[in-house]
């Protein structure tokens, strides 16, 4: 292990940091160590850090990006071992270049890669992505000094394959009225965040102790920016909206990114059904066509029942705004988007969802 790794969990096992839906936690998992996807909201940067954040990087960059840099800089995330980092945004790139160089001045304890895969349905494409995750499998392997074999990522294949049946059923759940988006939105954050019989024991309880009746909430689509923390999900259904699924990458999408139904034994060829199982999967705004994100809204619109579209942008995450000319021309329901300043004030978001529940009235 290097020098600056971090501390372990309860059970000896190093933790890994995960930033974007790039980098996938089987090849951390099958290298000993715990994946832990870094959920903005939940670390402790107050103003004062993303201050000093963005008085490195600067204020032009996505908060989501700013607040993992100042919880380096803080050293809230001294413990991690090593943090991957997808090439999935602009924000994502500038974090990485700027950790990196802070780690390579010795101002920062934790290392850190950069896992580029590319978004293009081609041969080439896929020959560099899988690439790119053979780069990750050694870098994960030194940071947790152990090899990755296949007995190792079969069992964590089982043991993440497991979670995402009961993610399955939450989804499931959603779409019958059964469970609210801000419950869904917490489930997929800890599939994320904590090992997966943990993961999976949350989520039974919470679906234990469930109400019996179903929603009757309006039910909604959300698009734009992955929200940071719970408070624009619970403003939106204070409001009166059911938000039944979304696109943003921690949600519904990611269940789009299939794990293996077995670990074939040739690294090469594990590696590359790992990379044509992103590629495949559920279109990001920063990086798939307007197209296909357009296609896509349509679809889950149509598998979740909702009823509505809301698009929240907020400042220097732009890309998500391109899309929404396609996305609300083809979503076949009514559509608001709130962008910039305004995504970041409850009361504006609140006044576009009453705008948007008028509409649907409208239309029923």
């Amino acid at each position: 292990m290097t020098e600056d790794a971090g501390m372990h969990t309860a059970d000896g096992r190093p933790v890994i940091g995960i930033v974007g839906r790039d980098v996938p936690a089987l090849l951390v998992a099958g290298a000993g160590a715990q994946p832990f996807r870094i959920p903005p909201a939940d670390l402790r940067t107050g103003d004062t850090g993303l201050d000093d954040a963005y008085a490195v990087m600067g204020r032009a960059v996505d908060r989501a990006a700013a607040a993992v840099l100042a919880a380096v800089l803080s050293g809230e995330l001294d413990h991690l071992s090593g943090i991957l980092i997808s090439h999935d945004s602009e924000g994502s790139l500038r974090l990485f270049y700027t950790l990196q160089e802070l780690h390579r001045r010795g101002r920062t304890a934790v290392p850190v890669h950069l896992v580029d895969q590319v978004h293009l349905a081609r041969e080439s494409t896929v020959r560099f992505n899988t690439g790119q995750l053979s780069a990750m499998w050694d870098v994960v392997s030194d940071w947790t000094s152990t090899s990755i074999t296949s007995e190792s990522l079969e069992s964590s294949r089982a043991e993440l394959a497991e979670l995402r049946v009961v993610l399955e059923q939450l989804r499931m759940d959603r779409h019958s009225g059964r469970v609210s988006g801000v419950a869904a939105l917490r489930g997929y954050r800890a599939a994320a965040t904590v090992a997966p019989a943990e993961a999976i024991g949350l989520l039974q309880r919470d679906r234990h102790d469930r109400p019996e009746h179903d929603d009757v909430r309006i039910p909604m689509f959300l698009t734009g920016s992955a929200p940071l923390g719970d408070d624009l999900y619970l403003a939106i259904e204070e409001a009166g909206m059911l938000i039944v699924g979304e696109d943003h990458d921690w949600g519904d999408p990611i269940l789009s990114d299939r794990l293996p139904e077995t670990i074939d034994p040739d690294r090469n060829a594990l590696l590359r059904e790992l990379a044509l199982a992103r590629l495949n999967g559920a279109p990001a705004s920063a990086s798939s066509s307007m197209a296909s994100r357009a296609h896509a809204t349509r679809t889950a619109i149509v598998a979740s029942g909702a009823r509505a579209l809301l698009s929240v942008v907020r400042p220097h995450d732009e890309a998500p705004a391109w899309d929404w000319h396609h996305q609300s021309a083809q979503a076949g329901v009514p559509g608001v988007m709130v962008r910039g300043d305004a995504a970041d004030d409850p009361a504006q978001v609140v006044e576009a969802v009453t705008s948007l529940r008028a509409s649907v009235g409208a239309a029923s």
